[in-house]
């Protein structure tokens, strides 16, 4: 093998590395925005209906509460019973769910409801409706009536926490089940459905 020879076969290995090394950063880059920033969640559940349906693709912003508190109607997307709050937490979360997804399944705690009311606030649920801190609370997105199921009411959300509910009322597992939930636990606000393409836009 001639020094031309050589030169080129060393020139061909760099480009490979380089190749290598740049599809590796872009992985890492890529993964710290999905962990971080931004991300892609599937709808799993009916608890949403009208408003979402199984199948849908939503983008949720996980920057959202960082400098904001949540609010009342915001669509949340959260883990029950995990911690998602902080970098560390956020990163094990995506490495979990890049597992999952070669597994071609899904967390089953990962769910995805209204807000209805957050901390302070005072929840009243009879005879089919809600009320918030003594005021009928309207919900023209909300499918069927409102059951009570197993909280006692009046019930103060307390600080830390959101009282979150499905829109499909009758169908849903929520904090009247389970109670309200602590803000660490949410992955971020659903801001934007990418699909089905028909109905692209805010949720």
């Amino acid at each position: 093998m001639n020094e031309e020879q050589k030169t080129n076969k060393t020139n061909i290995g760099k480009e490979i590395l380089e190749w290598i090394l740049y599809f590796i950063g872009a992985v890492i880059v890529a993964s710290l925005l999905q962990s971080q920033f931004f991300a892609l969640t599937t709808v799993h559940q009916s608890s949403m209906q009208n408003t979402l349906q199984e199948g849908h693709t939503l983008i949720i912003n996980k920057l959202s509460y960082q400098f904001s508190k949540p609010q009342r109607g915001d669509i949340v997307v959260f883990l029950r019973g995990e911690n998602t709050s902080g970098f560390v937490n956020k990163y094990k979360v995506f490495l979990q769910d890049v597992k999952l997804r070669f597994r071609k399944s899904f967390r089953t705690n990962r769910l995805i409801k209204r807000i209805i009311a957050v901390e302070g606030d005072e929840i009243d649920i009879h005879d089919g409706k809600v009320y918030i801190n003594g005021e009928l609370l309207e919900e023209p997105y909300v499918k069927g009536i409102t059951p009570e199921m197993g909280m006692e009411y009046p019930l103060t959300v307390p600080e830390g926490y959101v009282f979150v509910m499905g829109d499909n009322r009758e169908n849903s597992l929520d904090s009247r089940t389970f109670g309200p939930i602590p803000v660490t636990s949410i992955e971020g606000k659903a801001i934007f459905r990418v699909f089905p393409f028909s109905e692209i836009g805010k949720p």
